[in-house]
């Protein structure tokens, strides 16, 4: 007896995931190795071109932050050169002055950080000299001494010198280009709107830039208000506990707080550190810490959901590729840049429809 098999009408019309060469595509017909390079040869241009591509980033980034006081100087009738040249200037001087009023603090403790670490090696050696001391008594032989090999280097000084230069030439073009972006307002969406064709995607392509830039604003400016104010909470409560310098540690913690799970570990090691340094008493050395790492729960589960709405929470696996992603392709600043360049890429896929599926592994 033979059976046949006749396959239903809706297998015969249902399109072939592959195509005339057995290459697996995707709907829109682009096959995925010829994704994969693509996504291969974008992360090698802002691998290479980090030096270009981190200032054209921070700068947009921080025009979008400034743009508000921008136009709130214009709403008083001051012209946009001139209030934007306002604001540039008043931020770079708030910068510089904080800077120079905490390197001389940041410098000492640095130093006293390396003297601690030499104390706790001699500490260490001192442990363990009795057990070398039974070995010799009993006739075990010690260790064989272990040859020391040192790589001789440039010295620390020599190069934060030859890293200068490049550190101020690439501050100087993010400030330049953060002027230029917020004196140029919405020029480029005026050039948009008139490459566009039809009237209707011109609206449509206006209303998605404008969403896009008032949810990148509104999170950039929220996001950085609730880390200032960590930092002023930090600051406090280290001038109660006795702590030296609390102001370096304020600003500290509100500067590491722009990199989740990571920042907040490394603040709380620090100010432990600074109090193992400071205080005799466990306790009280471990108490700044301590009350840190609640500060910071509170900001995580009630101050920042309250702020920037549940709508624009991120998922955290995401948060943390995206630290690990960024981190290797530009370095600390990369670190720094992470958060607020995967909420702005969320924002934009949830105003983009075919985004959508992006924008909905990155939400919590």
């Amino acid at each position: 007896m033979t059976i046949e098999y006749t396959a239903p009408s809706d297998a015969k019309q249902a399109p072939d995931r592959q195509g005339e060469s057995g290459e697996l595509t995707f709907p829109s017909g682009r096959s995925v190795a010829g994704t994969v390079i693509a996504v291969l040869l974008v992360f090698f241009t802002l691998y290479f071109a980090s030096a270009l591509l981190v200032p054209i980033a921070a700068a947009v980034l921080l025009s979008m932050l400034l743009a508000p006081a921008v136009q709130l100087l214009e709403r008083v009738r001051v012209p946009r050169m001139l209030a934007s040249a306002i604001v540039v200037l008043s931020v770079v001087g708030l910068l510089g002055a904080g800077m120079i009023a905490l390197v001389g603090p940041a410098k000492i403790w640095v130093e006293r950080t390396a003297q601690s670490l030499q104390k706790l090696e001699q500490r260490f050696r001192a442990t363990t000299k009795p057990i070398e001391d039974i070995k010799k008594a009993t006739g075990v032989e010690a260790d064989p001494p272990v040859q020391e090999v040192r790589v001789a280097g440039p010295a620390l000084g020599d190069l934060l010198l030859s890293a200068t230069p490049r550190v101020v030439g690439s501050m100087l073009s993010t400030t330049i280009l953060i002027y230029f972006l917020l004196v140029a307002g919405d020029v480029f969406l005026r050039k948009l709107v008139n490459v566009i064709p039809t009237f209707r995607d011109k609206k449509r392509a206006v209303d998605i830039t404008r969403q896009i830039e008032t949810d990148i604003s509104f999170y950039l400016l929220n996001f950085t208000f609730v880390n200032v104010g960590l930092g002023v909470a930090a600051a406090i409560v280290t001038a109660l506990l006795g702590l030296p310098n609390p102001l370096l540690w304020g600003v500290l913690v509100a500067v590491l707080n722009f990199v989740p799970y990571v920042g907040a570990m490394t603040s709380m090691a620090m100010l432990a550190m600074v109090g193992l340094q400071t205080f005799d008493s466990v306790p009280q050395a471990l108490a700044a810490p301590i009350i840190l790492a609640g500060l910071m729960a509170i900001s995580a589960e009630v101050v920042t959901p309250y702020v920037l709405g549940r709508g624009l929470l991120l998922n955290p696996v995401a948060i943390f590729i995206a630290i690990m992603l960024w981190g290797w392709l530009w370095g600390i600043v990369g670190v720094l840049l992470a958060v607020p360049l995967l909420a702005s890429l969320k924002i934009i896929c949830e105003r983009v429809e075919p985004l959508h599926p992006i924008a909905e592994f990155l939400t919590t």
